[in-house]
Formats: C-alpha cells, sequence, structure tokens
C-alpha cells in the first residue's frame, strides 16, 4: 500500500471516530441514532473498496482498544452487546460502498448501492446480531430498525451528494 492510501486510509478512519464523538440520541430500543453511518458511507464511497473498508476497520479497532467512539463506549462491550451485528457490517458496507464508487459516480447508481449496503446490509446482519444477543425472533429484531430507515435514508442522500462532489476530484484516485 502506497503513503497516499494509508494517509487517505488513516484520515478516512479519522473522520469516522471524530464524527462518532458527537452526541447520540436514544430514542427507542437498545441501538442509539448516531451520525456513524453518514461518515462510514461517505468516507467509503471517496476511498473506495479497499481503502473505505480498511478505514472503517481502523475505526473499530480504535474502539475496541478502547477509545470511546461506540456511543461514548470503548473496549469489547460493545462488540458483545445489541450493536454487534451492526459493528460486523460496518466494515463489509464499506467495502461494497467503495466498490459501486469505484464504477460510477453518477447519483442514482451510488445512491442505490448505499441503501443496499449502507442500510440493506447494515440493518440485515444488525438484526441477526440482535436476535442473537436478545434472544429476539427475526421479526422482533427487525421492527427494532424502523425508527432508523428515514434519519438513515436521509444520511444516504447527503453521503451520495457528498461523494458525487468529491468523486471527480483526481486527488481521491489511487495509483
Amino acid at each position: 500500500m502506497k503513503t497516499k492510501d494509508l494517509t487517505f486510509t488513516a484520515l478516512g478512519a479519522a473522520i469516522i471516530s471524530a464524527v462518532s464523538l458527537l452526541p447520540q440520541l436514544q430514542l427507542v430500543g437498545p441501538v442509539p441514532i448516531t451520525l456513524q453511518m453518514l461518515a462510514i458511507m461517505t468516507v467509503s464511497a471517496i476511498l473506495g473498496a479497499k481503502r473505505g473498508g480498511l478505514a472503517v476497520l481502523i475505526f473499530l479497532l480504535l474502539a475496541a482498544a478502547g477509545l470511546p467512539l461506540l456511543g461514548g463506549k470503548g473496549g469489547l462491550a460493545p462488540f458483545v452487546g445489541p450493536t454487534v451485528g451492526y459493528l460486523i457490517a460496518f466494515p463489509i458496507a464499506g467495502f461494497f460502498i467503495g466498490y459501486v464508487a469505484e464504477r460510477t459516480n453518477r447519483f442514482i447508481p451510488l445512491f442505490f448501492g448505499m441503501v443496499v449496503f449502507g442500510l440493506g446490509l447494515v440493518y440485515l446482519l444488525g438484526t441477526f446480531g440482535l436476535m442473537l444477543v436478545l434472544h429476539l425472533s427475526f421479526m422482533d429484531a427487525l421492527v427494532i430498525n424502523v425508527p432508523f430507515i428515514i434519519g438513515d435514508t436521509l444520511k444516504a442522500l447527503l453521503a451520495t451528494t457528498i461523494a458525487v462532489r468529491l468523486l471527480p476530484l483526481r486527488i481521491f484516485r489511487t495509483a
């Protein structure tokens, strides 16, 4: 990996971490409302599959090492709690969002990728995590995601808008 790639990957992890320190809302259920997905989707789209997915993974490693980046918590506790499925999904979603962004910088296909991978995949794995940790049925766990759909769709719209504006800049290209 080249110095430029390492720098952008570290910067991506730093951006996600900084956004994760912003205040969160705990409206319903065990999953807080944060701006993490906005940062993950935006950074992943701008950096591409490899660098974006790696930036998200580094962010999670920083949290696992004890930095309070996950709802004000750090260490391994969030990785065995109700949010475990979402956390596992984050770098996978980052990789696939970046993959889509490497192939297009057009709004509609990129937004579709954000919704499918940034929301659909994260909600699906998050639902499985809720089922496992809270001993819920699939439908009961899936329903926990409903209050997040509108806000996360707006985050996907904003992330797509930002990415579509920045992707044409040559600075973000690899090689």
